[in-house]
């Protein structure tokens, strides 16, 4: 089956993360998949070296290039808008079109999962991530589940740490400190590095080491998706930002916290809120899930929970937490396959 994902790259790599792990995972389950992207540059930092034998990542054509020609289904990536000229080429073609939306826990999702909608003209049908039942699930491919299964280091002493402009960081990052004293943070460059500077008057750059107030500091270059898995995997705790990468975490079942990617509506609070009430009725670790809630919720600057909060006693709980989480996780199928599935019934209809 021939597949194209538009890629609407609007700030860091979350969306381009998102795509090209979807997309990577569509091309090893046999089907020819094209990435256009507008952002070619960054999409390029996070790939690996197989990506490009596996999948085409092209440049997002203009009202110019009339060389376009349109695939037999066409992904449009969180409510990308496409431009005239690819808009006229998918009429003609007649492609099915999925509208790929983005990760929430909101009970939206579920009630519009799958339902069809109108623009351009055309018809397209709502997909939704998510971590019910009722969803499209979350990427899960088979080389992670491996991974994980695999993993038996249990006494890391890593931290791994990719943020967004947060000032909360470095106080989030000593109260850590005081679980274990020998932990190594390991910063990414880009704007978690950027701001662990501003905030501790250091100047460091990318693949360095210090100790800054007997907290371990170590500097990381951003890496491809494979490598920052295995980081994940190896952590013992991952502060992560946006979709991606908070996917990631929650499913190699290490303790995560969250920096959400921030919404001047402050939207990403109902976010929030529902991802922790889901986790609730899942699990159903009252007590634990609140008080990890209530630590998001302060480190993306909605309360002061977290400067009087002490790691110490909460550490196993958070551990047992999150693994517990992460199983629940993996025993969905993964978005990969239930998009196959979804694409596979309606091809089969318009055949009929």
């Amino acid at each position: 089956m021939n597949i194209d994902i538009i890629c609407d790259v609007i700030d860091n790599f979350g969306d381009a993360g998102v795509c090209l792990r979807l997309g990577r995972d569509l091309a090893i389950n046999s089907n020819k998949v094209r990435i256009f992207c507008n952002n070619i540059e960054s999409i390029n930092k996070i790939t690996t070296t197989k990506d490009h034998s596996l999948l085409s990542i092209l440049k997002w054509p203009d009202n110019n290039d009339e060389s376009y020609l349109a695939a037999e289904v066409v992904i449009q990536a969180f409510s990308v808008r496409l431009p005239q000229c690819m808009i006229e080429k998918v009429k003609h073609k007649k492609s099915l079109i999925i509208n790929l939306e983005y990760l929430t826990a909101e009970k939206f999702a579920e009630d519009c999962h799958k339902l069809p909608s109108f623009s351009d003209g055309m018809e397209s049908f709502f997909f939704f991530p998510g971590f019910s039942e009722k969803t499209g699930s979350v990427v899960i491919e088979d080389l992670l589940r491996n991974k994980i299964k695999n993993n038996k280091n249990n006494s890391s002493k890593n931290i791994s740490v990719f943020s967004y402009d947060n000032k909360k960081l470095l106080i989030l990052i000593n109260k850590l400190n005081k679980i274990d004293p020998q932990f190594i943070f390991n910063i990414f460059e880009g704007k978690a590095l950027d701001i662990f500077n501003e905030l501790s008057k250091e100047n460091l750059k990318s693949e360095e080491k210090t100790v800054y107030k007997d907290i371990n500091i170590k500097t990381l270059k951003m890496v491809n998706h494979e490598e920052y898995d295995d980081i994940l995997i190896s952590s013992a705790i991952n502060l992560v930002r946006g979709e991606d990468s908070i996917v990631r975490a929650m499913l190699v079942g290490k303790p995560f916290i969250w920096n959400i990617y921030p919404t001047d509506d402050n939207a990403h609070l109902d976010k929030i809120n529902a991802l922790f009430n889901l986790m609730n009725e899942k699990l159903g670790l009252k007590d634990d899930i609140e008080i990890l809630k209530n630590i998001t919720l302060s480190y993306n600057g909605f309360s002061d929970f977290l400067e009087n909060f002490d790691f110490s006693e909460y550490y196993e709980k958070w551990k047992n937490l999150s693994y517990l989480w992460s199983e629940y996780l993996l025993s969905h199928d993964s978005l990969t396959k239930n998009l196959l599935s979804f694409i596979g019934e309606k091809l089969s209809k318009d055949d009929k």
